[in-house]
């Protein structure tokens, strides 16, 4: 009854003073570790204050601690999300897009625009060629969601501009790409896997010319975090369940069917 409600008023001018009134008594958060990491992150490695995040939440997103002192860009295709942050967070540009390759041109202009301090990436779809198209932007960090339900496979699914996970499969688990995919790719553009969320979710990768000796660049073998399910499943085997849908190797671009 509640959600419903909630629902009718995101539709409506009564969302406005909604949003306003939550946001006197909630404040901007990630949703797992993100916040933690990004902190110990951005006290080691100083990096230009500005990021892009795309893929967010009104109230959850990664760079959520930064959009006080940051200048930033939040971006989805949702236009509640997108008007919450235009109400709450004055600082951030806000734009409700819906993300395809070809639609990603005002971004790689907002990213090349001036340095870039963090790359976001979170739409469970087309993460990885979304990724791919944007890293030429040499953003100084990356943070990638990862879908541990394919394991450490080095596979994505394909490109699909009209691409909902919601309809793809009905375990909505059919989506992204898995954390040795993304880290093929971090890897051939010059950048080091370093952190890994304890929810199994998010990739953390440094740009490599921000290493000391003291860090310790992690492979996704060994770094591997499986996401928890509501339901109790695990990603093994949700695996079973969509393995039989197409992917593609990253290695070689070969489709897997």
């Amino acid at each position: 009854m509640l959600t419903s409600l909630k629902q009718v008023v995101k539709k409506t001018p009564l969302c406005i003073p909604f949003i306003i009134a939550k946001g006197l008594i909630t404040q901007p958060r990630a949703q797992n570790d993100e916040a933690f990491i990004l902190h110990r992150l951005l006290r080691r490695y100083e990096v230009p204050k500005r990021f892009l995040e795309f893929g967010f939440s009104g109230w959850e997103f990664n760079c959520a601690a930064l959009v006080r002192d940051w200048d930033g860009l939040l971006v989805d295709g949702d236009e509640y999300n997108v008007r919450i942050a235009r109400l709450i967070y004055p600082r951030i540009q806000a734009r409700a897009l819906w993300l395809t390759l070809d639609s990603l041109g005002s971004l790689m202009d907002y990213a090349t625009a001036a340095p870039l301090g963090i790359l976001s990436v979170d739409v469970d779809g087309n993460d990885y060629w979304f990724l791919e198209r944007l890293i030429v932007s040499k953003p100084a960090l990356i943070i990638a969601e990862y879908n541990s339900s394919f394991g450490l496979r080095p596979i994505t699914v394909p490109y699909d501009p009209g691409f909902d996970r919601t309809r793809k499969h009905a375990t909505w688990t059919y989506y992204g790409a898995s954390l040795t995919a993304i880290d093929h790719l971090a890897r051939r553009n010059g950048y080091s896997l370093i952190e890994i969320s304890n929810s199994g979710v998010n990739a953390f990768f440094i740009r490599d010319d921000f290493l000391t000796a003291d860090d310790l660049v992690l492979s996704p073998s060994t770094s591997f975090r499986e996401k928890l399910f509501l339901d109790g499943s695990r990603p093994a085997g949700q695996w079973e369940r969509i393995k039989q849908l197409p992917f593609v190797d990253v290695r070689d671009m070969t489709v897997w069917a």
